[in-house]
């Protein structure tokens, strides 16, 4: 005899495939752990040398303050001799701070104006406006543009470097 088909379809008897565990995120593998030191030890690098260059510069930050006080007090009241001698000391303070003291200490006059030229990367001082500061403490009228000096004395104060600057070494 033969058999009956089975009404039943073989296929509907097969069951679905069974999926692996989905893979947790969480806790992540040891070299994002790292990578994420790494980064947090790069932030904090970066973090402490932007900290150490604003440090380094609050000395400029304060002169371009004092620097603009000294051009408006010069507004309000054109006193010439006083605006250069205020504006000299502002430029021999900030070099001062930055320099060794016995280099600009004793500076004046063309060694000064040089000094300032070599420091700043410019003429300004020797063949520009600066040429005031030479005479000008001794002169009794001072004929400058302030408004001029300002600006020298403003890129002076930000771009000032020791790159070119001889070292004078301390006589025994």
């Amino acid at each position: 005899m033969a058999s009956a088909p089975n009404p039943v379809d073989p296929l509907a008897q097969l069951h679905d495939i069974h999926l692996p565990v989905a893979i947790d995120a969480w806790p992540p593998a040891i070299g994002w752990w790292i990578l994420v030191l790494l980064g947090i030890c790069l932030l904090a690098y970066m973090s402490f040398l932007i900290l150490r260059r604003w440090r380094k510069n609050q000395y400029r930050r304060e002169a371009i303050a004092d620097l603009q006080k000294l051009l408006q007090r010069y507004h309000e009241d054109t006193a010439s001799i006083d605006y250069l001698a205020l504006y000299n000391n502002l430029l021999k303070r900030v070099a001062m701070s930055h320099f060794r003291r016995d280099q600009v200490a004793s500076l004046s006059g063309e060694a000064w104006v040089a000094f300032l030229d070599n420091s700043g990367n410019t003429q300004e001082f020797s063949m520009g406006s600066g040429q005031s500061l030479i005479q000008g403490n001794y002169a009794p009228e001072s004929d400058f543009d302030a408004k001029e000096l300002h600006k020298i004395g403003y890129a002076w104060i930000k771009n000032h470097h020791s790159d070119h600057i001889p070292v004078v070494p301390l006589h025994d």
